[in-house]
């Protein structure tokens, strides 16, 4: 099956390019054909005219990012969203034409086309629950103390280094319990 032979949206389908100050945004209607094409600044007021221009006739939009005030806005006016990572959207450009350059309408274009022709292949970017919103803030809680404590035992091994070398090597982690009971009870 070709991709002009995939089955596709009946309704318009629109495409989000996320660059750092404005949004260039693409509307195709079923069969590909642009029929809108406009740009919003990364604001309240820019983000409200995104939602005013798409909840009238868009069903689904393609986005690179799984979230932010982008996603949360478009997600409250009740459209569909369906990511594209750079990397996936990088391999689609070529099914296009394009000669490999990044360009923010352009990439627009391919996340609404490619939404419009390939949706069932796509996962629609789903609202997650209280539960799985506390896991996640816990698991990045985790990782941010986790890193925190690799970096004060680093600090601890450099400092050692400098002013007791000998207890750096005595243990084999320097953050655990028995080679700070020693450092509590030998301080020099």
């Amino acid at each position: 099956m070709s991709v002009t032979d995939a089955p596709v949206l009946p309704r318009p389908t629109a495409g989000v390019d996320w660059p750092s100050t404005d949004h260039a945004v693409v509307i195709v209607d079923h069969e590909g054909e642009r029929i809108g094409r406009f740009s919003v600044p990364h604001e309240a007021p820019g983000l409200r005219t995104l939602v005013r221009k798409l909840a009238a006739d868009v069903t689904a939009v393609g986005i690179e990012r799984p979230n932010g005030p982008v996603v949360d806005v478009l997600r409250a006016a009740g459209l569909v969203v369906y990511v594209l990572p750079p990397g996936q959207l990088k391999n689609l450009r070529s099914r296009y034409g394009s000669a490999g350059n990044t360009d923010d309408r352009f990439d627009a274009y391919v996340q609404a086309d490619v939404v419009r022709t390939d949706h069932r292949r796509l996962r629609p970017l789903l609202v997650d629950t209280e539960p799985t919103t506390a896991l996640r803030q816990s698991v990045r809680a985790r990782r941010d103390l986790v890193a925190h404590r690799v970096a004060v035992a680093n600090q601890l091994r450099a400092h050692l280094q400098i002013c007791f070398p000998g207890a750096v090597g005595l243990f084999a982690d320097i953050d655990s319990t028995i080679s700070l009971r020693f450092l509590e009870r030998f301080p020099t």
